[in-house]
């Protein structure tokens, strides 16, 4: 997979996330750091593994996008973190290739007191690290010039162990993170530790998917939405011959091209009624949202792919009103894919739409020149087999139902467990 750059897939995945609230992945970013350079310091680790610790640990507070007021950090950092920790460590478990080392984010709220009672061996130095870096971080914001690492020191052995304190004592002598932190130089340095990143094809696709995943801390319905649009867009691309390379790029386009809709708010989204004008205005802006992020991010071609989505080949989609002559197959079968999808998909206000409505609303489409007469053609020839596996797939390719709700359901029930407690 030549379309991304393994620094790439953190990089998209954090700006991703910051379209649901930045001062997260600030902060994400900041703890990041905290915890590379005590590994550093520590001593022992390769590059790329701390590389992968620092994508890890700026995803910590994951599960906070859908358990927590945003508004309110300081809150479910401090006093309420089993259900983030919880809902993160179950996301990344199910939906991300960070399936074992998962479990750092599940235990990074407890002490190290807690961690020897459990018995807690495996990432335990990453762990405990972690748990100090973003306590730093998060005192550190809130106190400001009266912030003291020594303050940390009455809970050595308890909250936090020696060897941790020991270590980021050291940090902050040797490497000066503080300062960095101030000036913003330590992004420059993060920046070239990602560098060293190294994931496999399948690892790429993968955090891809993790990244459309997303979509689901905003509405659940634009995940199941995207797994039906790729299912109509690989039954197109392989009954009209496309090649293997064009395929693939077709299926990253549709994977990612409404990652937009996380900037857009989740009332606005599923609303049950007819939207305003204002409304209206606010969705769209979800295209050129895609294309800031995922320029230099991403191969060209599967950028156009994504962001072209919402034209139509008679010129009168958007936002550029493009016609028919200026883009390519893979564009326009995303396009009547995504159309299609929104047809046959439940919304707030009402039920999918049967199979023969969907048809006449395309037979009227097509005089109209929306969509393109061969991706058409195609798709009439094959409707009833393109919708009933699509509704499949819907459920089952990209496990969006699978994954989704036996996560849910582990939550649920590690949740009860917790107030039972």
């Amino acid at each position: 997979m030549d379309f991304i750059k393994s620094k790439n897939i953190f990089l998209l995945t954090r700006d991703t996330l910051k379209l649901l609230d930045k001062r997260l992945m600030k902060h994400g970013s900041r703890v990041a750091y905290i915890l590379y350079k005590m590994l550093e310091t520590k001593g022992g680790y390769e590059k790329f593994e701390m590389a992968e610790y620092a994508m890890l640990a700026t995803l910590h507070d994951i599960g906070a996008y859908r358990t927590d007021n945003l508004s309110m950090p300081l809150a479910f950092e401090t006093r309420n973190t089993l259900p983030h920790s919880i809902y993160g460590y179950l996301f990344l478990k199910y939906l991300s290739p960070f399936e074992d080392r998962a479990k750092i984010l599940l235990n990074h709220h407890l002490s190290f007191m807690e961690l020897a009672e459990k018995g807690e061996t495996q990432y335990l130095t990453v762990t405990t690290y972690l748990s100090l870096a973003e306590c730093v971080d998060v005192y550190r914001e809130a106190l400001g010039d009266r912030f003291r690492v020594s303050s940390f020191r009455p809970f050595e052995g308890k909250r936090f162990s020696k060897e941790s304190l020991d270590i980021l004592d050291r940090t902050i002598a040797q490497q000066k993170i503080f300062e960095k932190i101030e000036s913003e130089e330590y992004e420059q340095e993060l920046s070239h530790l990602v560098d060293t990143l190294m994931f496999t094809n399948e690892e790429k696709k993968r955090y891809m998917e993790t990244i459309m995943y997303c979509l689901d801390f905003r509405s659940h319905m634009k995940v199941q939405d995207t797994a039906v649009c790729i299912s109509i867009c690989s039954q197109l691309a392989e009954l009209m011959g496309l090649d293997q390379k064009t395929q693939e790029m077709l299926y990253y386009g549709a994977l990612i091209h409404d990652i937009g809709m996380l900037s857009i708010p989740k009332e606005v989204i599923e609303s049950n009624r007819r939207l305003t004008d204002e409304e209206m205005e606010m969705m769209r802006e979800h295209i050129p949202i895609i294309r800031d992020i995922l320029e230099s991010r991403l191969d060209p071609v599967v950028t156009e792919i994504a962001a072209r989505h919402h034209e139509r080949c008679n010129g009168k989609g958007y936002p550029e009103g493009l016609d028919g002559n200026q883009m390519n197959t893979p564009q326009k079968i995303l396009q009547l894919a995504d159309a299609v999808t929104g047809m046959i998909n439940d919304r707030p206000h009402r039920a999918g739409m049967p199979a023969n409505t969907v048809r006449e609303i395309l037979m009227k489409e097509s005089g109209d020149r929306n969509f393109d007469p061969e991706v058409l053609r195609v798709f009439f020839d094959n409707f009833d087999q393109i919708l009933d596996v699509a509704k499949q797939q819907g459920k089952d390719s990209l496990n969006p139902n699978s994954l989704v709700e036996a996560r849910y359901a582990k939550l649920e029930q590690a949740l009860k467990k917790m107030k039972k407690k």
